[in-house]
């Protein structure tokens, strides 16, 4: 900053003007035509008036913000659906891997003890069950990552 803006600084913030200052003010055009300005304008702002505020202000200021708005919404929404699912998935090659060799030792228990068909038959069904349940939690995760980015939006409007 010059030592113009430094004065019209100390100026504007009600400060008492040091012995260079003062002489700066007196001997600068553009500070001297300044300083009236500057007073009142600090002046201005310590009589703390506040203007009213316009009754539909507010709802010109969310109808005017409403778009900006939403596509910061969605923007979040993605974020928070792919690190759901990033957190999900983390977990699945495991899972895969220890079903697989769940299925695979009770159908070999299962095969001594029934007739191959049968065996066969309720490892098939066990397999397919995981699978349905595994299907079934995966695809709720982006349900459930909209609904906690809704409960959120709610929050924060609160």
């Amino acid at each position: 900053m010059t030592e113009c803006d430094d004065v019209l600084s100390q100026l504007l913030l009600g400060r008492a003007l040091d012995a260079d200052a003062a002489a700066h003010v007196s001997a600068c055009p553009h500070c001297t035509a300044e300083q009236g300005r500057v007073r009142r304008v600090a002046a201005l702002l310590a009589s703390d008036d506040v203007p009213p505020v316009p009754p539909a202000l507010s709802a010109r200021v969310l109808r005017l913000a409403a778009p900006l708005l939403a596509r910061q919404a969605r923007r979040a929404a993605w974020w928070t659906l792919a690190r759901a699912l990033a957190a999900a998935l983390v977990p699945l090659p495991l899972i895969l891997f220890l079903d697989f060799h769940l299925v695979r030792t009770a159908y070999g228990v299962l095969n001594v003890l029934l007739p191959g068909a049968v065996s066969f038959y309720v490892a098939f069904n066990y397999a397919a069950t995981l699978a349905l349940l595994l299907a079934l939690t995966y695809g709720m995760i982006p349900i459930v990552a909209e609904r906690q980015m809704r409960l959120r939006r709610e929050e924060c409007r609160a």
